[in-house]
């Protein structure tokens, strides 16, 4: 069987924006098997989808030679490709050599897909992507959904987590402090007096989400809070976070890829954004509200060490939304 090589080297938020163009490509190529060159992680969110074959780690020194003229591709790339029918490459102008290089080694097609759209287009990233794929004759208007897909035992391994955890009647609530940048975070003033807030209904139970860059601003909100008000979700693999994120109530969280993959999983997710803009990196979902906190509202370190702030401006509009969410 024939397959599509996908060269996709972003973060995990960036490859969730990429999926409504993934999913266009597999409905145009309905039999192929899709291998990636990209982030192991993305194997646990699209583990069972039908497409999917293998990833390798595009973090592997075999790929530097894609992006030569000089040297020759490696082994695995000479194995790889007399299989492949058609190559899409996700990066900006100076991937081009890569997809050169692959088109040039397998005598079939290979595109460069760019992955962000200028701020002047006004377009998000799925469909400057999908507009793309049009252009190449793959129908991808308007933008398929985004299909989150992990393996069964990560479902299992969820479940058995809130039946450990929650009641028969309690509402789970997901919260996300953290991101990749600092200067995305919301203060956690404004998290803990949503907290507070939604805490006064009965049954919610909040869980908080710590990846390995959230340290600092879980550890200083989980400072503030009586020690039961949150379970710690901490370190979890993608596919186990998007299986709990399945089952979730709510989430809340600021502008990040564990947001986007809340999104994209159909939970009811809050997006916090600051600085970016999200029209463009916005996550995608049936059930998404964005909500723009003020540049006075970000996480300070130095200032929240030393005394509690007043909430932000926003923790009202976040509480309402919250509460429009659970129906409470």
């Amino acid at each position: 069987m024939k397959s599509i090589l996908i060269v996709h080297q972003g973060a995990i938020g960036d490859f969730i924006l990429s999926l409504p163009a993934v999913e266009a490509i597999h409905r145009f190529y309905l039999e192929a098997h899709f291998n990636f060159i990209a982030h192991p992680g993305i194997l646990e969110i699209i583990q069972k989808r039908p497409y999917f074959k293998q990833v390798f780690d595009c973090s592997h020194s075999c790929w530097v030679s894609l992006y030569s003229s000089e040297e020759k591709l490696a082994g695995v790339v000479h194995d790889l490709m007399p299989h492949v029918e058609n190559t899409f490459v996700f990066g900006r102008p100076a991937s081009q050599i890569a997809a050169d290089n692959l088109a040039n080694h397998s005598g079939n097609s290979a595109h460069r897909l760019d992955p962000f759209p200028e701020p002047d287009l006004c377009l998000g990233v799925g469909d400057y992507q999908c507009r793309q794929l049009e252009k190449l004759g793959i129908p991808a208007t308007p933008p398929p959904d985004a299909i989150i897909a992990p393996a069964r035992h990560n479902v299992l391994e969820a479940r058995d987590f809130l039946s450990r955890n929650l009641g028969p009647r309690d509402r789970l609530v997901l919260l996300h402090p953290g991101s990749g940048g600092k200067h995305k975070l919301w203060a956690v003033a404004g998290w803990l007096s949503v907290i507070n807030k939604l805490s006064a209904h009965r049954n919610i139970r909040f869980a908080l989400l710590q990846g390995p860059a959230d340290q600092v601003i879980v550890q200083r909100l989980r400072s503030q809070l009586e020690s039961n008000s949150a379970i710690l979700v901490e370190n979890w693999q993608l596919g186990k976070l998007a299986s709990l994120m399945s089952e979730a109530d709510l989430y809340l969280g600021n502008d990040s890829g564990i947001t986007h993959l809340a999104a994209a999983c159909g939970t009811p997710t809050i997006a916090l954004f600051g600085p970016t803009d999200p029209q463009v990196w916005g996550p995608q979902g049936p059930q998404v509200s964005i909500i723009r906190w003020h540049p006075g509202s970000s996480f300070n370190e130095q200032a929240e060490s030393r005394r509690i702030l007043e909430p932000p401006l926003e923790v009202g509009i976040v509480c309402k939304k919250a509460r429009e969410w659970l129906q409470i």
